[in-house]
């Protein structure tokens, strides 16, 4: 039984564990058309047919691998060319299935990303890396299936392999992965690498801090409720929809932030309030302050100023009833590049998704590993 069933369920929900799970998945994904899906289905034919008789670590069929991959890209809500590619992506590698076969079956777009992703490679070195980096400028869309769905659907089902591979894949994860999703602005892979990384690395830690967030959970859900009801009914006087979500933070973050902060965790527990526009967002941000304790200094405008990465948001620390929140204010499309970063926007070119900023970000990490 994969650990995942237990420590990360909510990771577990978002992978497809077969064909029939993967078939009924894709007609939920808004993003894809009728035609689209007649390519994503096709794909997922095609690698069925080339891995079959293959099998995994774990003794499982090959597919369920890039079907793992694929159904994670779907759901992040990337495009069809995209988890085509995640379906595709280890069939040049292991099959007799070659770029030209692949080109005459797909075309030249997702033949490209399968290019990509193959000519990276899967062994752990600097060369690896270097290609990693140059593609991530060129192409993002094949980080997205090397990162976003290769190498987090391969941590998810680490415990297959012996404990010396688990910590070498894990340590490469959280020296390389994890800082290429946060220059990318790409936080839910970042989180979710965060804590499966934690969990191979240091399973004692993790396990500590795991049931100390199920503690805080306990603690503070109902409180964290409470503050985005009472918001939500003052904005529905004025005419306002709001939607809102809570969290603790994760136990991989609460890890990291703890080991590089001697301050108390400003970020430990969070709301998200989703809107439609910037006007309702400040229009949110009064309300919030008129129920709950303004904390000093608290307060950032992320949507006037936005981070380097593409982040937007209003972010305000408050107090309400002895908790710590920050809580985050937002539009939907900004929720959703807060979430996806350089992926959230299907409709830019790919090679324009990255920004100057974010070049020199991976141009300093590729420095920063040769050192």
């Amino acid at each position: 039984m994969h650990v995942t069933k237990t420590y990360f369920k909510g990771l577990d929900k978002k992978f497809a564990k077969s064909n029939g799970e993967f078939l009924k998945l894709i007609p939920t994904c808004s993003q894809f058309n009728s035609d689209e899906i007649g390519v994503i289905y096709k794909a997922l034919y095609k690698a069925t047919y080339l891995h079959k008789g293959q099998k995994r670590k774990s003794g499982e069929p090959y597919i369920t691998h890039p079907i793992g991959v694929a159904s994670l890209l779907a759901n992040f809500g990337l495009d069809f060319e995209t988890v085509s590619a995640g379906l595709l992506h280890d069939t040049i590698e292991d099959t007799e299935y070659t770029l030209a076969d692949c080109e005459e079956d797909f075309g030249k777009e997702i033949t490209s990303i399968v290019d990509g992703v193959t000519k990276i490679g899967n062994d752990v070195n600097e060369e690896t890396h270097d290609k990693i980096l140059t593609a991530s400028q060129v192409e993002p869309r094949i980080i997205a299936v090397k990162a976003a769905g290769d190498r987090l659907h391969n941590m998810y089902t680490l415990d297959a392999l012996k404990p010396s591979k688990q910590i070498e894949i894990a340590t490469e994860t959280k020296n390389f992965y994890i800082p290429i999703a946060k220059i990318l602005g790409i936080y839910r892979l970042k989180d979710e690498l965060q804590d499966l990384c934690l969990y191979y690395l240091d399973k004692e830690t993790f396990l500590r801090i795991y049931e100390e967030r199920n503690a805080l959970k306990l603690k503070y859900n109902k409180i964290l409720d409470e503050l985005g009801a009472k918001t939500q009914v003052a904005l529905s006087k004025e005419g306002v929809g709001m939607s809102y979500s809570y969290r603790i933070k994760n136990v991989g973050g609460i890890y990291d932030e703890k080991n590089t902060s001697s301050d108390a965790l400003s970020d430990l527990l969070a709301i998200k309030m989703v809107l439609d526009d910037d006007i309702t967002c400040y229009q949110t941000l009064g309300i919030v302050h008129s129920l709950s304790k303004p904390k000093i200094g608290g307060f950032k405008d992320f949507i006037g100023a936005p981070k380097n990465n593409g982040y937007k948001s209003l972010n305000t620390n408050v107090v309400y009833k002895d908790a710590n929140i920050q809580v985050r204010v937002r539009t939907k499309q900004m929720q959703k590049t807060n979430d996806l970063g350089v992926f959230s926007d299907l409709n830019l070119d790919a090679k324009k998704r990255l920004s100057d900023d974010m070049k020199k970000e991976l141009t300093k990490l590729s420095q920063k590993k040769k050192g």
